[in-house]
């Protein structure tokens, strides 16, 4: 064992060797060459008060636990528009409060209502820089509707689906939210509408409500035990309750918003590419992402999915 033991010590010695006189010559750095791109994020929604383009540079840093920029980020002057459905929509810098309170310039359209099974050509040109294009086309829309189901298993659950045969325009993914809505008559006449969002189930070991996320599945099952516990929090003895509805909101994601909220969670840093997937874009010319989603809502009696 000992001899063994001498044998392995040596080999370990001198691989420490080969990899320091490596080292002399070809010095190693985990940063890649930088190379400065303009950053776009644009997600078409008809739901929306206006439709926004968010233009940023992506930017060098100094590596450690807290990135610390070497490069300017802020696009401070563009052309914007959009061009689809026959009409070109310009798009105008405005300075927007962001979250935390700091602000942010963003390129809005009040004007532009996104329609379904439409192409639109995002076009962006920034003194000194090159052409950003970026196109993207309109999902079908999905009907989105609930009804109560009895599985096998004999337990009721609520199936939350689009109502589609078959997508003229179909989209790579669906997006499901359900609220459990209480009209309430207050003593000034006026009518108070509070809604509480309905998670999926309790996860016990994190101890926290689950929610609906974007995925691919067609349809979301929701427990109608959680759906009336929930209309017992929206309510008290003294209320004046003129109904109780189910509310719900789908959302069809065409392939490249889809595929970028997957790859890149754009949903938790909307405003810049992730430093360890930079090359993720389906934008020409640049970074990011030009994509679309088609809303859909609908409601109903909350007694149709309770109480049986």
């Amino acid at each position: 064992m000992g001899r063994i033991a001498r044998c392995v010590a040596r080999s370990a010695a001198l691989l420490v060797l080969l990899l320091t006189a490596a080292g002399c010559e070809n010095e190693f750095s985990p940063k890649a060459e930088f190379h400065q791109q303009i950053v776009v994020f644009s997600i078409l929604d008809p739901a929306q008060e206006y439709q926004s383009v968010l233009l940023f540079r992506s930017y060098d840093a100094q590596l450690g636990v807290e990135l610390q920029p070497l490069t300017p980020r802020e696009v401070r002057e563009a052309e914007v528009r959009v061009t689809g459905a026959g009409e070109v929509f310009l798009f105008r810098d405005t300075v927007i409060t962001a979250e935390g309170g700091g602000e942010r310039h963003a390129w809005i359209n009040r004007d532009l209502r996104p329609r379904t099974e439409r192409t639109y050509r995002l076009e962006v040109r920034i003194p000194g820089e090159d052409l950003v294009t970026a196109e993207t086309t309109m999902p079908s829309r999905m009907y989105v509707r609930a009804e109560r189901v009895i599985p096998d298993t004999g337990r009721g659950l609520v199936r939350v689906h689009h109502g589609v045969s078959s997508f003229s325009v179909p989209p790579e993914g669906f997006y499901y939210r359900a609220w459990v809505e209480t009209w309430k008559r207050l003593p000034s006449g006026d009518t108070l509408k509070p809604r509480i969002e309905v998670p999926l189930y309790y996860n016990s070991v994190q101890e926290q409500w689950v929610y609906t996320k974007p995925s691919r599945d067609e349809e979301v099952l929701f427990a109608p035990r959680i759906i009336e516990e929930l209309k017992e929090q929206n309510e008290s003895p003294t209320d004046s309750i003129l109904a109780r509805r189910l509310y719900l909101h789908g959302y069809c994601l065409e392939n490249q918003f889809y595929t970028y909220y997957k790859m890149v969670r754009g949903f938790d840093d909307p405003v810049s590419v992730r430093l360890d997937r930079p090359d993720i874009s389906f934008i020409e010319g640049g970074l990011g992402v030009f994509g679309a989603m088609a809303p859909d809502s609908s409601s109903s009696s909350l007694y149709s999915y309770i109480g049986f």
